[in-house]
């Protein structure tokens, strides 16, 4: 078991897509940073003790760490967009947050800063899911876990340059994403049939950062990212860990970034390596007031009867006084 004392360089990364669990651990101390990866398989997606025991297993093949990690999930029918918060105070983020859950039921953001600017990341996907992954991740002994979305792990790996990316992490589970400076734009679950898994493609053909401002309907996001990922150009460049490339290993090798490369992105964040990271924040479930009335009162008389009043208070002169002096008894015969 590595129970040495984790240092900025050391993480742990898991995608969970599908039925498989990819997994890495980073080392500050090997060279490329690698140290293990592992793949295995859930034989029952909902069942939390199949999905325990396929964690159990890829902590014990990653060599049961005892480091900072991070989850990488976007299920079937997920998508994500960002608004430019760059100057909001908490307040008027908080605000935001309730109104994107009010109006558009997305109870999940990220904020992410890059460079002088700040994003709020929102996030639809099936929040109950979400949380339910954590909590087996920490109880198959995973400590200081945290979710990320899939497409913003990646995104920390692929080239800074790249815009259009494509991932086929596992039958029936797709993603596109359009990035901008390291930080995705928008991306959505698509439809895999006929597509390779595991796979990776990414291009550099630049996308206008306000290209998804007044997009805000899942199906106008995903029609959209397809037309664009389907206009680009495929790119060779390497993964990157830390400004470092990472190896082209082959494809059916286990740590090969067609295989690996969300939750190599995910350990990158657990490592420390991508600056400042946030966890994601998820709003409450609001209370719901009546049908017709948000507000209804009620007042009414509870009771006729005059005020009680207040009981004689003993001053703190009289209190030194009877303690100084002894009490006279009244069965003492006077003289």
């Amino acid at each position: 078991m590595m129970v040495r004392q984790a240092t900025r360089g050391d993480g742990v990364g898991i995608e969970i897509a599908g039925h498989l669990i990819r997994g890495v651990r980073l080392s500050a101390s090997e060279p490329g940073r690698l140290a293990a990866a592992s793949e295995v398989a859930i034989e029952s997606r909902d069942d939390d003790r199949s999905v325990v025991d396929a964690l159990v297993r890829i902590r014990a093949e990653l060599g049961e760490p005892l480091l900072p990690t991070r989850v990488a999930v976007f299920p079937p029918g997920s998508s994500l967009t960002r608004t430019d918060t760059t100057g909001l105070s908490g307040t008027e983020l908080n605000q935001m947050r309730s109104e994107l859950a009010a109006q558009r039921g997305i109870a999940s953001t990220v904020l992410v800063d890059n460079g002088p600017r700040r994003w709020l990341i929102a996030v639809h996907w099936n929040d109950v899911a979400i949380r339910r992954l954590e909590d087996l991740t920490e109880r198959a002994g995973f400590v200081d876990v945290a979710v990320d979305p899939a497409p913003l792990a990646l995104a920390r790996v692929v080239p800074h340059a790249a815009s259009r990316v494509r991932r086929d992490a596992a039958p029936g589970v797709s993603v596109e994403m359009i990035t901008s400076n390291g930080v995705p734009l928008a991306a959505a679950t698509v439809d895999s049939v006929g597509r390779m898994t595991p796979s990776l493609t990414y291009s550099t053909d630049a996308v206008s950062e306000r290209w998804f401002d007044d997009m805000t309907e899942p199906v106008v996001v995903v029609a959209e990212i397809r037309r664009l990922i389907d206009d680009g150009q495929r790119s060779d460049e390497p993964l990157q860990i830390a400004a470092s490339p990472y190896p082209a290993f082959p494809p059916h090798d286990l740590r090969s970034p067609e295989r690996q490369c969300v939750a190599l992105g995910a350990a990158v964040g657990a490592a420390g390596l991508a600056g400042r990271l946030r966890p994601v924040d998820m709003v409450l479930g609001r209370i719901e007031a009546a049908p017709g009335d948000e507000r209804p009162w009620a007042v009414e008389r509870v009771s006729s009867l005059p005020p009680r009043a207040e009981a004689a208070r003993i001053g703190p002169v009289k209190k030194l006084v009877s303690r100084i002096l002894p009490r006279r008894r009244s069965d003492r015969p006077r003289r």
